[in-house]
């Protein structure tokens, strides 16, 4: 159902009582212990594994999760939109990367002021290019049952399907006989598995040679990079939405999860963005900035994979009120933004430079990848999930009030 803007903040203030007890809930799991694994959410992240890697979980068979979301690719897809379970159908935007989208922040309103002082609301975070699903947990639901995704009916087809997965059983164990039997709960916790898996540390390994600079290794970067670099942090103004300080999270996301209408060239029939779901004229087009995390490794760009190269979406940005005959029509020109991009007046070494850049984004643990090998190797030392519990945006998350652990009645 589609809300108005004001409608959606409402609810979103709603959710925060709720937050609450669900929290309460995930601490129950660990029985007071802030360090280490809590055995509920090490449960639930291994589903979560299995899950995401079951191509039964579709109609036809044969399309799971890592079929869009490839290793080598950061998580993300390698064409310009994907196929889904059923041959010859397509998605209309680019496969986004997994990469630290558990970090996302939920959508919400925030503050924003311009240079003369003036106060607006704006949207922030959420999950998908348009930020229809208000976090993760709403997220990893749509795909199941997206006709050119995995292409299910509904809950209780999803749910007769995870009863004769070869992990089902694991699952029974986890949930209990009661949500076992019961379609809606038993979907409800895989959901909630495949949020657990993608918070794992092997998601967010901050192991890019920037986060070595920015910790104080000025060697990480070599000259262009860091000539790229201040070209970020100045003409380019890149780090005015891709920051490079932490913000939501102890570490800087390079994202600031803000909207904008980058003019991105038309592909297929108009997207309306988050527009299409708040209902204002003046959102049309608008799509969430993403994290420029290994972001040299997601090519092709933009919400529709209509960019082909990362020095290609550089010149985009720099010219593209200039030149519009080179990338043609965009969808919505009314809503683009024509102050902060399009004529940037970078020369073509800053943009060498700046593309440069990019490169030191890409986090170790995926450059290191074997042929064949699905899952990256977690960086020594990098927090577990437990630890940094507090710290992921879960406080929207509609739990169930008999999560795992917790007992009959429990809030």
């Amino acid at each position: 159902m589609k809300r108005p803007l004001e409608q959606r903040a409402l609810a979103i203030g709603c959710s925060f009582g709720i937050a609450v007890g669900a929290l309460a809930a995930l601490a129950g799991l660990a029985e007071g212990r802030d360090d280490g694994e809590a055995p509920g959410l090490e449960m639930a992240a291994s589903i979560g594994r299995s899950l995401f890697f079951d191509s039964g979980l579709s109609r036809p068979i044969g399309q799971s999760c890592y079929n869009c979301h490839l290793p080598h690719s950061a998580f993300a897809g390698t064409g310009a939109v994907a196929e889904g379970a059923v041959s010859g159908r397509f998605g209309i935007r680019n496969v986004p990367t997994l990469m630290y989208a558990a970090l996302i922040p939920s959508m919400a309103l925030e503050e924003r002021y311009d240079d003369e002082g003036v106060e607006s609301m704006v949207w922030e975070g959420g999950l998908f290019h348009d930020g229809r699903a208000q976090d993760q947990f709403e997220q990893v639901k749509e795909p199941f049952f997206a006709s050119n995704e995995m292409n299910l009916r509904d809950e209780a087809e999803l749910a007769a399907r995870l009863r004769s997965a070869g992990y089902g059983e694991r699952i029974r164990r986890w949930i209990g006989e009661e949500a076992w039997q019961d379609d809606q709960r038993l979907s409800y916790f895989a959901y909630r598995a495949l949020v657990e898996f993608l918070k794992e540390p092997v998601f967010r390994p901050f192991d890019a040679r920037i986060d070595d600079f920015l910790a104080g290794d000025h060697e990480a970067l070599d000259e262009a990079e860091r000539r790229g670099l201040e070209v970020f942090r100045g003409a380019g103004k890149c780090a005015d939405c891709h920051l490079l300080e932490a913000a939501s999270w102890q570490e800087p996301l390079l994202s600031d999860y803000g909207y904008d209408n980058v003019g991105a060239p038309s592909r297929g029939e108009k997207d309306p963005g988050l527009g299409g779901h708040t209902n204002r004229p003046e959102e049309l087009g608008l799509f969430r900035a993403p994290t420029l995390r290994n972001v040299a490794l997601t090519a092709p760009y933009m919400h529709n994979g209509s960019i082909a190269t990362l020095k290609e979406v550089m010149e985009f940005y720099n010219r593209r009120d200039l030149e519009p005959d080179r990338w043609g029509p965009t969808d919505y020109p009314q809503t683009v933004n024509r102050t902060d991009m399009g004529d940037l007046r970078l020369t073509d070494q800053q943009v060498e430079d700046l593309t440069a850049l990019m490169d030191s984004f890409t986090d170790r643990s995926l450059t290191r990848l074997a042929p064949g090998q699905v899952i990256p190797k977690t960086p020594e030392g990098t927090p577990s999930t437990a630890s940094r519990r507090r710290y992921f945006p879960d406080w929207t998350y509609r739990l169930d009030p008999r999560f795992p652990g917790e007992p009959e009645g429990g809030d």
